[in-house]
């Protein structure tokens, strides 16, 4: 028997809220569902982890840091603006002499 910790969080009457759950999972018996032992939500991630029943310290600091990984802001790349081509004057000549029309 293990325990297993979740967390989200969700934005309520503009105070971000913290929805722990503390699980009992058993992995030596295949197929077996994780029991919920505990559930907490707070404002302050201590008081949802107490309310939920999360006593391990170490389990907390776990839970808080895969808090902060989720709310990491993502990686943006840069945008990469392709260069415009300029077609000069002989070239459009050419080009509709053989029956092509471009506009710059």
């Amino acid at each position: 028997m293990e325990y297993l910790y979740t967390i989200h969080t969700k934005l309520v009457a503009d105070k971000i809220h913290f929805f722990v759950k503390k699980l009992m999972a058993f992995p030596e018996f295949n197929g077996l569902a994780d029991v919920v032992v505990g559930y907490g939500m707070h404002t302050d991630f201590e008081k949802a982890c107490t309310i939920a029943g999360i006593e391990d310290m170490d389990a907390r600091k776990k839970l808080f840091a895969e808090f902060e990984l989720q709310s990491k802001p993502k990686e943006v790349l840069p945008v990469v603006k392709k260069p415009s081509v300029e077609i000069t004057d002989p070239v459009n000549k050419w080009l509709s002499e053989i029956g092509v029309v471009v506009l710059n």
